[in-house]
Parts: structure tokens; sequence; C-alpha cells
């Protein structure tokens, strides 16, 4: 943790190395997740050197934007672009970035590059075997793991051998040999511990004794011991996983093993023996020593020919292997990857030279808008021809379904909408995945699709083009259906009523969707025929009600409906005793009464109505972990005493509108006692104008309390905190002090946020903070000198009327925002802000904007509702600008000098006084140009520049979320609500 710099500001670049099985992902995990809840941008790039050798480096550079942007990324395409895409977008985020098992340096340069392509503050982790990729000066610190000593290689044997942290007295002798044998590491401990702990007592000698004859230096033909143990069909799905299936859900991959191999009980083999783990999300994992154990053992088999390999898994392979001659392939598994043009042409009799396939996969890059044949060629006779009817003939199948007779996985991403798929057998299909492809209701492969009696899977997610479903009828076998972020879709074919053996229905961010199926004609199928769903997500839909017939999903453990229209919850929901997650927040809110019943359901675990009035909270069962209930319309505090094995807990109170005089008291009320059994919180978050104080040590109480958030008008005191805490948020109409030294004893706390409209000094504060919010209508003066008191600080928030000037500022600051500083007339000098990324100034008395040097990593800067300001300084020098909003800056008549080459967007609305721009047609990179100024300005001229230029422009501007008369209405009223 010293090393990452965990208390400072700086950006720390780490490096792990060590050789494989070590527990390099281990430790770095462990500090990631120690790190996490102080990041609000944080990604986990696992696995980069086989992604990359399988998905290509894009990929990766596609993940992180996204994680980091938290939106879909899809447009990188190459690796020059993802690296310019990272600098660009990323360079204003604080982000915690963990790499793990980088092979090459080209990995590094092209998700980190230089320090300054992420913000100030970043931490970033790399793991790898190959120490000479950290030897550059990017890296602050590497570190070799070494291995586990006596003791801590024998209580990690003991835990898997044993299941405790010792070993059996009579096993002592045998234990020590053990830990001999793994030489302190600590993927053999596991291994080794996981295979004796299903070994009889008298074979541990014989076990041991073939586990000693192997070379120390050879690790994994000791871990091959393990495998040798397992059966035939147990080996089979262990090699499957390695080549083809870390990183895959459980509950799909089960699907690919036929019945016979009894898939269900191998897996808990495998997990049993720590060849494989299921992580969070029911993922498939495996360590990379283990897998590249098991592709070892394929080549081996095929006697290293890549014609008798049984599975290709490196796409460069796989398309080296259909280029061969002529020939029967012994392949059963191919994945493909097509990233550029004319890369393969696909013949028929290049497919029927692959009669034993199992499983295909077939990645073109890019979506489905450039088309499929952007990337590769398919045979005339592969493709199909206009048909006037649009139908196929009755004994199609027959004639020509005879290409991939053993297939039972087929994923095909961008599929073209071209191929023939009646030339493959597909009837022993269980598993098919046509996602972000551009097929329709009416694509001709509807039919053929029907033949797929066995199908169990069905993932159409990113089908753009899908506005509505095919018919079902004929997959009542299929158990999951993935629709999500089918953004066009408008209709689910009422035949999904006859899918009674469904168990996981995937609708999320299928914006068009308003309705599930309720009835087909008269028949009396309805949506509640799937008796034996566990899973529906619907959230982010435009989805309305839930269906009556609810009720008899007796089988159903998780509801999703965020973000959803929904407004009715169905009284036969709260009878579902098998649900262990119900998550919902209205668009628009309404009442919702929770059932009595609910308390029967001991197998809930999350429980979070957001935007949902409720009134009345009865009692709820203990087995829940987190809860959040946000528009409670209740006087009192409900009674959640038996909730102990509670972690989050967020309550949200509103004053009752059922017409009674009470809007709760205002005289004493403590927080009920009850507060004391929830000793696991770690999240606590309490928004009520009722409670006036709080238990006043939460020390002893709250000992493992991380998240604090008190809202509440009347509360009159800060409790004492428990040192464990990292964020705090305290609002209080009724605090004017707080403790001088009570915040500054939180060493481990990064963010603060104090909206105590009524605080007259500030207390002192910790110098860990990261993070700092403060709004009060009191305060004068700050502390002259920040700079040094908060040397780690990197977001700042003033919201403070009576401020006069600004203290001198920490130059590890990426952010600074002034929002309604009244009495603030300047800005100061902030030419030590290096690091500052967005700077923006609301309604402030700032009368005159200079820079004494330019601010060389500024990316944004919003102006706005700045009646005083009457130029703004040439902003050409700032050379990493990307968005300048100027926004109701009445008096503003002339921007100076000229703007940033690097600028993308330019909004100036009411801006009346302005007269005119600086030239636009040189900036190269201006993708948006929002005008809308009545006055002087030639917004005429400027709309005819910017169609030139191919840049989009506008005068009205939906994206900009500000009511100028609403802010303006709302600082008045905190201005006449002043105290002296």
């Amino acid at each position: 943790m010293e090393m990452i710099g965990a208390g400072t500001s700086e950006t720390r670049i780490i490096g792990i190395h060590g050789m494989g099985g070590i527990g390099k992902t281990t430790i770095a995990k462990l500090i990631y997740n120690n790190l996490s809840h102080n990041f609000e941008h944080c990604c986990f790039l696992r696995d980069v050197r086989e992604t990359s050798k399988n998905r290509g480096i894009q990929c990766l550079q596609n993940q992180l934007v996204s994680d980091i942007l938290k939106t879909k990324c899809i447009d990188i395409e190459d690796i020059d672009e993802g690296t310019q895409t990272i600098e660009e977008r990323l360079s204003n985020k604080r982000v915690l970035l963990l790499l793990d098992d980088a092979e090459e340096g080209n990995h590094i340069d092209a998700l980190i590059g230089r320090r300054d392509w992420l913000g100030r503050g970043s931490k970033i982790i790399i793991t790898t075997r190959n120490k000479s990729i950290l030897d550059v000066p990017e890296v602050d610190y590497s570190y070799e793991l070494s291995e586990m000593d006596v003791d801590q290689s024998l209580q990690l044997f003991s835990r898997h051998a044993f299941r405790q942290d010792y070993p059996l007295d009579e096993y002592i002798g045998q234990s020590m040999r053990a830990i001999g044998i793994a030489r302190g590491l600590p993927l053999a401990l596991e291994v080794i511990g996981s295979l004796l702990c299903r070994t009889k007592k008298e074979k541990w000698d014989l076990t041991l004794k073939k586990l000693e004859n192997v070379p120390h230096a050879a690790v994994r033909s000791k871990l091959k011991i393990s495998y040798d143990a397992l059966d035939v069909r147990q080996q089979d799905i262990f090699l499957d996983i390695a080549c083809l299936f870390i990183g895959y859900n459980e509950d799909i991959v089960i699907y690919f093993w036929d019945e016979s191999k009894f898939p269900e009980e191998a897996m808990e083999v495998l997990q049993n023996m720590s060849l494989i783990k299921i992580e969070e999300d029911n993922i498939v994992w495996m360590h990379d020593q283990l897998r590249d154990l098991g592709r070892e053992i394929v080549r081996e088999k095929s006697k290293m020919k890549i014609e008798n390999q049984s599975r290709v898994w490196d796409p460069k392979e796989a398309l080296d292997l259909l280029r061969r001659p002529e020939g029967k392939k012994e392949v059963e598994a191919l994945r493909l990857k097509f990233d550029r043009k004319g890369q393969f042409r696909f013949t028929y009799e290049g497919f029927k030279n692959l009669s034993d396939l199992r499983f295909l996969q077939v990645r073109s890059w890019g979506t489905y808008l450039d088309g499929p044949d952007n990337y590769f060629d398919v045979e005339e006779r592969l493709l199909w021809h206009e048909s006037p009817l649009n139908v196929l003939p009755t004994n199609v199948f027959l004639e020509n379904s005879d290409l991939l007779p053993q297939l039972r996985w087929l994923s095909w991403r961008n599929i073209p909408t071209k191929l023939k798929i009646t030339n493959f057998y597909m009837e022993n299909v269980v598993i098919l995945d046509l996602f972000m492809s551009g097929i329709t209701h009416d694509w001709q492969g509807w039919s053929h699709v029907k033949v797929m009696k066995n199908l169990k899977v069905l993932d159409l997610h990113d089908c753009y083009s899908l506005e509505r479903t095919p018919n079902f009828s004929a997959h009542s076998n299929l158990e999951h259906l993935l629709l999500s972020d089918c953004y066009n879709l408008v209709e689910i074919d009422n035949s999904i009523c006859q899918l009674t053996r469904l168990v996981s229905l995937k609708l999320d961010g299928c914006a068009k969707l308003q309705r599930l199926p309720k009835v087909v004609g008269r028949d009396p199928d309805t949506i509640g025929n799937l008796e034996l769903l566990i899973k529906l997500d619907i959230s982010y839909t435009n989805i309305k009600e839930l269906p009556d017939s609810i009720g008899k999903w007796k089988n159903l453990k998780v509801l999703n409906m965020m973000g959803s229209a929904i407004s009715k919850i169905p009284y036969a929901l709260w009878m579902i005793v098998t649900l262990e997650r119900i998550e919902f927040e209205a668009k628009h809110a309404f009442d919702v009464e929770i059932g009595n019943c609910i308390y029967e359901n001991r197998c809930l675990r999350i429980l979070r109505l957001v935007k949902v009035k409720i009134d009345k909270v009865p009692r709820l069962p203990e087995s829940l972990i987190n809860l959040e209930l946000d528009a409670l319309y209740m006087d009192t505090i409900p009674d959640l005493s038996n909730l102990v094995n509670l972690e989050r807990l967020k309550l949200g109170f509103h004053p009752r509108d059922d017409g009674g005089a009470s809007g709760g008291p205002v005289e004493e009320y403590p927080m009920p006692q009850w507060i004391e059994n929830l000793s696991k919180l770690e999240f606590l978050e309490l928004c009520s104008d009722y409670v006036t104080t709080l238990p006043i040590d939460l020390i002893s109480i709250l000992r493992q309390l991380k998240s604090l958030k008190l809202k509440g008008a009347h509360v009159r005191c800060l409790p004492s905190l428990p040192s464990t805490l990292s964020t705090l948020l305290f609002d209080s109409e009724y605090v004017t002090t707080l403790p001088t030294d009570g915040i500054s004893l939180l060493p481990q706390l990064k963010s603060l946020e104090l909206r105590c409209c009524n605080l007259r000094c500030l207390p002192s504060l910790p110098s860990s903070l990261s993070k700092l919010e403060l709004y009060s209508k009191c305060l004068t003066t700050l502390p002259t000198d920040m700079s040094s008191l908060l040397p780690r600080l990197e977001k700042l928030e003033f919201v403070c009327p009576k401020l006069c000037c600004l203290p001198s500022l920490p130059s590890s600051l990426s952010e600074l925002r002034l929002i309604r500083c009244k009495s603030l007339s300047s800005l100061g000098d902030l030419s030590n802000l290096k690091g500052l990324s967005w700077l923006y100034i609301h309604d402030c008395a700032i009368s005159d904007i200079r820079f004494r040097d330019p601010l060389e990593n500024l990316r944004e800067l919003d102006l706005w509702y700045l009646q005083r300001v009457k130029s703004l300084p040439s902003l050409g020098n700032f050379n990493k600008l990307s968005f300048i909003h100027v926004l109701e800056c009445g008096s503003l008549v002339e921007i100076q000098g000229e703007l940033p080459q690097s600028l993308e967007e330019l909004k100036i609305l009411g801006c009346g006084s302005l007269k005119e721009l600086p030239d636009l047609s040189r900036l190269k990179r201006l993708k948006k140009v929002r005008i809308k100024c009545y006055g002087n300005l030639d917004v005429e001229a400027i709309s005819s520049l910017c169609l030139e230029k191919s840049v989009e422009f506008g005068e009205e501007d939906s994206d900009d979320q500000y009511e100028p008369e609403q802010e303006d209405n709302e600082s008045e009223s905190e201005s006449e609500g002043e105290g002296d």
C-alpha cells in the first residue's frame, strides 16, 4: 500500500512480478478492492495476455474506456485509435486500474502510454511474469512476489485439505511433505490440498510419492497429477474450459456438454479440486497455469499438428487451419476473428471439412452497421437469393442441411444476414448467439432456426434492427432468452408464453418495449405460465406493468426493474418466497404497499425500492444484507431491529401527504436504539427531518462503517465516528459549529460533504481528503493555506454566498466548482493548479477572469450566470481544453485572442452582448457548436462555417440541463434566508 501511494494525490504505477501461480493476481486484487471505494472510476482488466491474443488489444481499450466513462464504447477498431481515445477521454479522470497478466511492453503502451493519459492521482497496478516490461520510466515501483513461508504454506494447504487452518494431528508429517512439494507456491498448495482432501488416508503416501517424483521446477507436471485424477468426462470438460470458456457464465456454458458427461457433477468436482473457481455473477475462472496446462495437453494429444488439434482457441491459428488444403479436420472447437478486409473466404467445402465441429465462434470487429462483408467473403452458394415469398420450401432442411452435423454452440457476432444457414445441420444446436447482428423479424434464417428443437440459450442482445421477436413456439426447451439492449424492440411475440422451461429472461435496455405479452388470442396461455422463471430483468425498458399472474412464478429469485416504467406492483410479488433480489426504481412516483408476507421470505438479501411512496414498512426478513427505501412517507422510523445481517442501509423520509397536520416533530427525536444491533453495517444513509440526535458514540456501535450520509434539517450534532470511515456527508440546518477535531481524527476519510447552511466555522480536516464539498450561507473565510492542510485534495466545491476570497488551493486539484459565491469578486491566482481538468463557475460576483499562466491540463471550462464578466482572456494556449460552455453571461462582450486547437465543443447560450467569436475555421477537432444569443452575433455565418466544416451546429440545446429562472429564484431565496 505504501508503494501505490494510497495516501498521496500523485499518480502511481506499480508492478507485481513473479512466476505463475505465485499469487500475483490475488495480491493485486486485494490492493484494488481496498482502494476501490476511494475511486469513482475503477477498471479491472483481467487476463490481458490471453484477451489480447484472442480478441485484440482494442477489446481491452474498449473495456477500459467503457468502464471508466460508464457507457458502452464499441467504436475502437485499431490500437492507434484506442490510444488516442484513452488519452483524450480519460486524461481528466482519476482512475484505479488493474492490468492483470500483462506480457508485452505494447500492452502497457496501448492501455496506459504516458502517465498523463489518466488523471492526476490515478493508481495503476500491473501483474506480469515478465519483469522486463516493468523496467520503464513510467513504472514507479516493481515488487517481486516470493514464495510463502512454511507457516503460511501449512495454513493455506490445510484450508483445502482439511477445511481448517491447521492439519489434523495424524496428518502432520504428510502435510509437511505436501508443502515441501509445493515449495511455497499458492496455486500448487491449493490444488494439492484439494486433491488430497478427496483421497483416502491410506493412499496419501502413494499420491505424495507421485508428486515427489516430479522435478521441483515442473509446476505444471505437479498440477497434471490432479488432472489425471479426473475421470475421462471430467477431463474433457476441464479441457473445454481451459481452451474456450474462461470468463463465461456457468449458467450458460453448462448446456454445451451432453448430459451423458454429467456436467453439473463435473463442475462441482473441478471446483472442489481447485481447478476452477466460480466468481461473482457465476463467471467461470481458471488460473492461467491451469489454463496453460490444459492447452498443452490438447497440443500434445494432436502431436503438435494443428490439423489434428481438437480445440483451436487462437484466432490466428484457426484462420491458418481453414486456409490449409482440403481434407477432414479433427477440430471440435474453433474460434475465429476478423478485423480487416478480405481476410478469408468462407466456402461450402471449407465447412464440409469441419464435420466434427461442436463449437464455432466468429467475431468480426465492428458492428452490423459496418456490414460483415467488410471483413470476409462468402461463397455464392452459401448465400440466400431473393425470394418473392420470403419463405423457405418445406423440404429445404432435408436437401441442404449437411454442414457441421455435430454443432452444439454457434456464436456469430454480426452474422451476414444473407448467409444461407439452411446449409448447416442445426438440430443439435443448444446455444445460438447472434448478438450485435443486423437481423430483423423477417430474416430468412428464422425459418431454419425452428429446427433447433433442443435450443436452450438464444442470445440476441444488441440486435439494433430487431423490432419484433420471432415466433418461439418451436423452442419449447428454451431456458435462457437474452434480448438486452435491443433498442428498437417494440414487441415480443406472444409465443413466449409457451416457453414453460424458461429460467432467465433479459430485456434490459429495450427502451421502446412497453409491455410483456399477456394472452395468445383466446388461448389461455399467459406470461404467468413461465413458472420455472428464476431471473427477470426489465430494467431501463418502458414496460408499464407486471403481469397479474406473477404469483405463479414460484421459482423467481432475481427481479430487476431499475429505471423501468412500472406503475403498479402486484401484491402477489411479496408472496414469492424464493426471491433473493428485488430492485426497482420508478420513473414516476406512486404508492407501494409492501406485503406483510414478505417476512416469510428467508431468501431475500437485497430489497431496493427507489422513488416509490411507502407509508408502512412491515417486519422484514433477517436475511437482508442491502435495504434501500428512499421515499418513506411516515412519521416514525420503522423497526428494523431484527436486520442484524444488514451491510447497506438507506432510508429517506418525506412529509406525509395525507392531509395530516404533522410533518414530524421538531422536538427531541433520537435515532432508535436498534441501530446498535446493526453491527455489520458498512454503508448507512439516513435522510430525515424527524431525527434530531444519533447515538453519541458510533465508534463502538458501528465498527465496520465505511460510508455515512446524514441528511436532516434538525440533526443537532455530529456523533463520534469510527476511524474506518472513508465517506461522510452531513446535511443539517440546525448545526452552527462542529467539533474542532472530530472529523480530523478520521485517518481514512477521503470524501467529505458538509451541507450545513448555518455553519459559521470550518472544523479541522484530515489531510487524507481527496474530495471536499462545502455549503454554508454563513462562512465568510476559510483557512488561508488549504494547499498545505489538504495536500491530496482533488475535487473541491464551494457553495458559500458570503465567501469573500479563495484560500491558497492545493496543486493536486483536478476539479474546482464555485457555485453561488455571490461575495466572491476574484478568482485569485490559479497558476499552481497544474492538474486542474475542470473549472466550473456559477452565479458568482466575479467580474474579471484572468489566468497568469495557461492551465495545461484543463479540459472543460464552464462559466454560468456571471453577469459582471465583460471579457474572457485568450485560451489559445490551453492545449487540452476540449469543452467551453458559456451560459447566461449577459454582459460578456468579447472573447479575446484565439480558441485552443484542442476544442471539440463550444456552447454560447444567452450571452446577448457578445459581438463576435474568435476564428472557428482553424479548429480542426471541433465537432459541436451551440449558439443562442439574441444580439450582435452573426449566427447565420457561424452556421454556414460549421456546415462547411461538417461540424454539428444548433441554436437550441436539449443537452443542457439548466433552467435559468429556476436557478435564479433558488439563489434569491437563499440570499433572503441568510443568517447574520
